[in-house]
């Protein structure tokens, strides 16, 4: 019975540090979405706008390797300044690469 519970116990633990790897693996991205405009009535203004804020988190992670070692991962989403298709946008990328919570082990 002593050799059913530890092995129950060390099961458990090796669960829980496979939970704490993924959640550590999880924290070294960091998902930043951009709603742009490209298209449209404004897009004289959201093209340069829009290069400038791609290139400088590419800067970043290239140079300093992201922001505390954390990466960027950002993806444009061209709205052509329409509420609708911002909304459309949103609601696409507002999920994705969402790490997964941290849990406490106690």
């Amino acid at each position: 019975m002593r050799l059913h519970k530890a092995a129950l116990l060390s099961a458990a633990i090796v669960a829980a540090g496979l939970t704490v790897a993924a959640t550590a693996q999880a924290q070294n991205e960091q998902f930043i979405p951009g709603l742009i405009y490209r298209t449209g009535a404004y897009a004289p203004n959201g093209i340069p706008f829009a290069n400038g804020v791609a290139d400088y988190y590419a800067l970043v992670n290239e140079r300093d390797g992201g922001i505390n070692g954390v990466k960027i991962l950002y993806e444009e989403c061209d709205t052509a300044y329409a509420t609708d298709r911002g909304v459309e946008c949103y609601e696409r990328l507002k999920n994705k690469a969402r790490p997964a919570r941290p849990t406490s082990i106690r």
